[in-house]
């Protein structure tokens, strides 16, 4: 997906590394991503790309052990909507 060439090689480095650790595509992790960056803007927070990594990489794991494997993107959306996210910050105008 284009939003990951975006990234520059030491996160992309980071990023696949995160993602040969799950059982996860890597258009589930951008389709995740995305929709946490979404999930922060709508409610004018922002967080740090390894913030993102580590938040998704935790959602992964949580659920890296059900059969059958469920949607990475609508897992974070729950986690997100349930938890929130520690590592996230309020937009500063």
């Amino acid at each position: 997906m284009d939003c990951i060439k975006k990234l520059d090689g030491v996160e992309l480095e980071k990023w696949g590394e995160v993602m040969l650790q799950h059982s996860f595509d890597e258009e589930e992790w951008m389709e995740a991503r995305i929709s946490l960056i979404k999930l922060l803007s709508s409610e004018q927070k922002n967080a740090k790309e390894n913030a993102i990594r580590s938040y998704l990489s935790c959602c992964a794991e949580a659920v890296g052990g059900t059969h059958p494997l469920p949607s990475l993107e609508e897992s974070v959306v729950e986690f997100y909507k349930q938890y929130g996210m520690e590592g996230a910050n309020e937009d500063r105008d």
